[in-house]
């Protein structure tokens, strides 16, 4: 099984949970339909500021398996969530806690593309939900 580079810094396995990556061995890249490019080309820019970034990290036997892509089989999954549809990522930054990243994406929201942002949690939950654009949309949940 091969891994397949999305940007620079970040990989396909990353965005899609494990058992969904095994299923479409050999046709990965069909994979790649699933998620919104919007919010790769945001977390790559947001690796490019912080530095190492975790998304899903089973690739290199982590327990990450949920924080992108989120299929029915998901313990987190809900059919209104944007990890439901491939729009949304939760991200641990090796060298910045949650509170600073979140600060800055609430300055640099709309440069990056970043539409919405969960506050009050000790990862980056950011997505690419269509919004009206006008401000950053944060919410609790």
């Amino acid at each position: 099984m091969d891994r397949i580079a999305l940007t620079k810094n970040l990989f396909l396995d990353e965005y899609i949970p494990e058992s969904l990556y095994r299923e479409y061995e050999g046709k990965e890249t069909e994979l790649i339909k699933l998620i919104d490019p919007r919010i790769i080309k945001a977390d790559q820019q947001l690796r490019t500021i912080f530095g190492p970034v975790t998304i899903n990290n089973w690739w290199v036997g982590g327990i990450r398996n949920w924080s992108g892509l989120r299929t029915p089989e998901s313990p987190y999954y809900s059919p209104t969530s944007m990890h439901s549809v491939g729009k949304a990522s939760d991200k641990l930054f090796k060298d910045y806690d949650s509170e600073e990243v979140q600060e800055w994406i609430k300055e640099h929201w709309k440069e990056i593309g970043i539409t919405r942002m969960e506050i009050g949690v000790s990862w980056v939950h950011t997505d690419v939900k269509d919004t009206s654009g006008s401000s950053l949309v944060t919410f609790k949940s």
